[in-house]
């Protein structure tokens, strides 16, 4: 009598198989987790530069559209002849009227007729936000106009 051979896959090599797959989907789940941590940072990374880049740009708006500056504490008051805009600086985070700006930043300088003042009118400012990202400094300036110095001791 003649027996019919089928050609298959012993019970070995099944596993052997089975083990070699299971590693390889346990490696692509590890590299898949990398990617998505690296991701996360890289979102991290960006949401703070935009938020650091608007608040720098917005900034620049209210210094040429009010023409008295003020710094007084922690608080920045930009006043023009139809608006007031005030910026307060906490640790974590920056009150601009009632919007908030989540960056921590510190105010390095403040200038007047290109000289460092500690407080009072401005027409420059120095802002280091390091510890968001780090060597980030932001320095906005304008041109005093005759509106301010008219308006200078009435504020």
């Amino acid at each position: 009598m003649q027996t019919l051979k089928v050609k298959s896959f012993t019970l070995a090599e099944m596993l052997v198989v089975m083990i070699i797959t299971a590693i390889v989907v346990g490696l692509a789940f590890s590299v898949l987790n990398l990617v998505q941590k690296e991701v996360r940072s890289i979102k991290k990374n960006f949401d703070r530069t935009t938020e650091l880049s608007l608040f720098e740009q917005r900034l620049w708006q209210d210094f040429n559209l009010h023409n008295t500056i003020l710094f007084k504490g922690e608080e920045l008051v930009l006043r023009s002849d139809i608006d007031t805009v005030v910026y307060l600086f906490d640790e974590k985070y920056i009150l601009r009227d009632t919007d908030t700006i989540h960056a921590a930043v510190t105010v390095s300088k403040l200038y007047y007729e290109s000289k460092q003042v500690k407080r009072g009118y401005i027409d420059a400012i120095s802002i280091s936000a390091d510890a968001e990202l780090p060597g980030y400094s932001i320095f906005v300036f304008t041109t005093p106009d005759a509106a301010h110095y008219m308006n200078k001791d009435g504020f």
